[in-house]
């Protein structure tokens, strides 16, 4: 007895439902092929009519003067720009004006020990 006997008990003498697959067996030429392909059948040709050409009117300027204020001159003023104040102050150079007596802390060492 198996775990899968015990759930599944079997239901009188049913054969298993046939295969829906079909069988691997060479197909016999049916008929003539035709010569139309899908592109054929599908697109269709239509008649490709030009549309009328346009004539553009000539270019007349309007009589007067151009205005040539814009937005940007309008709300954007023109003002004065003042000299830049340095915020960092120069550079000092220190002057040394005593003998500096201090003793280092590698005394007569001329190798470095890491």
């Amino acid at each position: 007895m198996t775990e899968y006997v015990e759930k599944y008990p079997q239901h009188g003498n049913i054969p298993p439902p046939q295969s829906l697959k079909p069988k691997q067996e060479y197909q016999v030429h049916r008929g003539k092929m035709e010569g139309i392909t899908t592109f054929k059948s599908d697109y269709l040709p239509y008649d490709v009519v030009k549309r009328p050409l346009q004539v553009q009117e000539e270019y007349k300027p309007k009589p007067g003067e151009i205005d040539l204020g814009t937005t940007y001159k309008r709300d954007y003023n023109p003002h004065k720009i003042q000299p830049v104040t340095l915020v960092r102050p120069l550079e000092r150079k220190h002057i040394q004006r005593g003998k500096l007596d201090t003793i280092p802390t590698y005394q007569g060492s001329s190798t470095c020990h890491f």
